[in-house]
C-alpha cells in the first residue's frame, strides 16, 4: 500500500486534534464536576438528567407550598386561640352581668369591657396572612371579613365560603385557609318572631319578651300564630289569635275572664304583641307570626350583650325579664362559639401534622432523586483524573512521534 507524505501529515494532524478534543473534554469535566456536558456525550443519560431535575424543581415547590401554609395555618392557630380566650371572658362577664346586686353604673362598666373586647375580635377576625390578604375572607383576600353595617347595625360577613386549597405532595393537597363563614357565621342564634302577611303594618314591636312564657303557652301549640285585627274602632282592637291547627288561643271579643284568653293574654305578652290602628280602619286585617333561628357571629353576641347591659333597665319588670333572656341566650351562643372554636382548631392541628409528615415523605424523595440525578450526572474524579493523565501521555506521545516522521524526508539527504 503506498502512502503519499501528505497521508502521513494529515493523519498526525487528526490524531493530535482527536487527542486535544478528549483532552478538552475531561479538562472541563474536571473543572465543572459533570460527566455529561452535552446531550451528545449520552442521550439516554441526559434524557434521565432533564427528568430528574424537574422532579427536583416540583419537589422544591411542594416544600415551598408547605411553607406557605405552614405559615398561614399557625396564624389562623393564634388567632382562633386568642378568639377562644376572648369567648371565655365574655361568658365569665355575662355570668357576672346576671347578679341582681349589680348597679347600673356597674353593668354599663361591663358594656365598655364588652365593647374593647368586640374590638379586639373584629381585628382579630380580621388576620391577614404574610402576603396581606385577609385569612378569613375565603377567595376574597383584599377585602376585610367583617365590617360594620350601619343599615343592619350589626357585623357583616363580607368574604365568601371559599377554602384555599394548596397542592404539597404529587397526589395531596391541603387547605390552607378556612372562610369566616364557616369558622364564625354556623352559630345558631336563638328563635326570634318573624311577622309576615302584615297589610298596613297591623302588628308592630313584635319581639320575644319571655321564652319561658312562650314555651308554656305553646307547648301542645302549632305556629305559625295566626294574628286578626278583627275591628279596629274598639280601644283596644278586637283581637283573635289562632294557631296554625285553627285552635282559637285569644279572642278579646269574648269574655275577658275565660281562662283561654287568660292563656292568650299571656302568649301576647311574652311576644310583645301590639297590634296598630291602621291609617285606614276598614278592617279586619291579619298577620302571621312565627319563630325563625337565624344564624349570627361572635361579634354580633357580644353585640347584644353590650347593648343589653347598657340600654336595658332592670327596674322595669318587663326589661329585666327581657335582660335575663338575654344572658341565658348569650350563653348558650357562648357555648356553641367555643364548640365551634375546639373543632376548627381541631382540624388545624390535624392539616399542621399531615404537612409535617408530607414534608418529611418530600424531603426523603428529594434525597434519593438527587441520588439518582448524581448517578447520572456528576463526574467520577478518579476515573477522570486516571483517563486525564493517559491522555495526556497519548498526546505527548503523538507529538514527538510527528516530530520524528516530519524529518524522515529525502530531501534531507540531498
Amino acid at each position: 500500500m503506498r502512502i503519499s507524505t501528505s497521508q502521513v501529515f494529515m493523519s498526525n494532524l487528526d490524531n493530535i486534534s482527536r487527542n486535544n478534543t478528549d483532552l478538552f473534554k475531561t479538562q472541563q469535566q474536571l473543572s465543572t464536576g459533570k460527566n455529561v456536558l452535552q446531550p451528545s456525550d449520552d442521550p439516554l443519560a441526559a434524557a434521565q438528567i432533564i427528568k430528574l431535575k424537574k422532579e427536583i424543581a416540583r419537589n422544591d415547590q411542594f416544600q415551598g407550598n408547605i411553607d406557605v401554609s405552614q405559615r398561614r395555618l399557625e396564624q389562623e392557630e393564634i388567632a382562633l386561640d386568642q378568639l377562644n380566650n376572648i369567648n371565655i371572658r365574655l361568658r365569665e362577664i355575662t355570668i357576672k352581668a346576671g347578679s341582681e346586686v349589680l348597679t347600673a353604673a356597674d353593668r354599663k362598666s361591663l358594656a365598655a369591657e364588652v365593647d374593647e373586647m368586640t374590638q379586639q375580635m373584629l381585628g382579630l377576625m380580621n388576620t391577614k396572612d404574610v402576603q396581606g390578604e385577609y385569612l378569613f375572607s375565603g377567595y376574597k383576600g383584599d377585602t376585610a371579613a367583617y365590617a360594620y353595617d350601619e343599615a343592619s347595625e350589626q357585623y357583616v360577613f363580607q368574604g365568601d365560603s371559599g377554602q384555599r386549597l394548596i397542592q404539597v405532595g404529587p397526589d395531596n393537597r391541603i387547605a390552607s385557609t378556612d372562610s369566616g363563614q364557616k369558622l364564625f357565621e354556623q352559630i345558631q342564634a336563638p328563635e326570634q318572631p318573624y311577622v309576615s302577611n302584615n297589610p298596613e303594618g297591623v302588628l308592630n314591636g313584635v319581639s320575644l319578651v319571655n321564652r319561658d312564657k312562650l314555651e308554656e303557652v305553646m307547648a301542645d301549640k302549632e305556629l305559625p300564630l295566626d294574628i286578626t285585627v278583627q275591628d279596629t274602632s274598639t280601644v283596644p282592637p278586637t283581637l283573635l289569635i289562632e294557631d296554625a291547627a285553627g285552635t282559637v288561643l285569644f279572642d278579646n271579643s269574648a269574655d275577658p275572664t275565660d281562662p283561654q284568653n287568660q292563656l292568650g293574654n299571656e302568649l301576647g305578652i311574652s311576644l310583645g304583641i301590639n297590634p296598630s290602628v291602621p291609617p285606614a280602619p276598614t278592617g279586619p286585617f291579619s298577620a302571621e307570626v312565627d319563630l325563625r333561628a337565624e344564624k349570627t357571629n361572635p361579634l354580633n353576641i357580644a353585640l347584644k350583650l353590650q347593648e343589653g347591659l347598657e340600654d336595658l333597665d332592670l327596674s322595669d319588670p318587663e326589661q329585666k325579664e327581657a335582660f335575663r333572656t338575654l344572658v341565658a341566650d348569650t350563653l348558650d351562643t357562648l357555648t356553641q362559639a367555643e364548640e365551634s372554636n375546639i373543632q376548627a382548631r381541631t382540624s388545624l392541628g390535624a392539616r399542621i401534622n399531615a404537612l409535617e409528615q408530607q414534608e418529611t415523605v418530600n424531603t426523603d424523595y428529594q434525597l434519593f432523586t438527587k441520588e439518582t440525578l448524581s448517578s447520572f450526572e456528576d463526574l467520577d474524579y478518579a476515573e477522570a483524573i486516571s483517563r486525564f493523565a493517559l491522555q495526556q501521555n497519548v498526546l505527548g506521545a503523538a507529538y514527538q512521534s510527528f516530530s520524528k516522521i516530519k524529518e524522515m524526508s529525502l530531501f534531507n539527504y540531498i
